[in-house]
């Protein structure tokens, strides 16, 4: 679920490392430190590589994605039992990273107009230059490095 980290902070090395027998399996705090009150990420999906059939069922891998704020969870149900289950998962979790990412151009939209509206009105310094809004450089700078851009 790498496609994720973009947005949450870096995890943490308090965070326990992935065990063994996992694919993923990783909690990311979705607060900064001082805002931190339990907001979290937590994905897992089991490595199923070195189990062996029982009763000549196939091994159904353990997978677990939850999101939390402060107060809410929610956990996602995922399956790869059949192809039909298979094909939905995959399309759940592309639709969610979808509307996450429009989500996100959104908020740095908001982000970068409300910005200049806390310092007030749009004046000119003594070299007759506009003032930039606050979040330009800030919210260009996390484009530039989460490889995505704003629509």
């Amino acid at each position: 679920m790498s496609y994720l980290t973009p947005y949450a902070v870096s995890r943490p090395a308090s965070v326990r490392p992935g065990r063994r027998g996992a694919r993923v399996d990783e909690q990311m705090l979705l607060n900064r430190p001082a805002f931190d009150g339990g907001a979290h990420v937590r994905v897992f999906v089991e490595d199923t590589s070195n189990r062996k059939l029982r009763r000549r069922r196939l091994p159904s891998p353990r997978l677990k994605l939850r999101i939390a704020d402060c107060v809410n969870e929610i956990n996602l149900e995922f399956s790869l039992d059949s192809a039909e289950l298979r094909e939905n998962s995959l399309y759940k979790i592309r639709t969610l990273v979808e509307a996450l990412e429009r989500f996100r151009a959104g908020l740095a939209a908001e982000a970068e107009l409300r910005a200049p509206r806390e310092l007030g009105p749009v004046g000119t310094s003594s070299c007759g230059l506009e003032r930039p809004g606050y979040l330009d450089l800030q919210v260009r700078g996390f484009e530039s490095r989460a490889g995505a851009t704003l629509r």
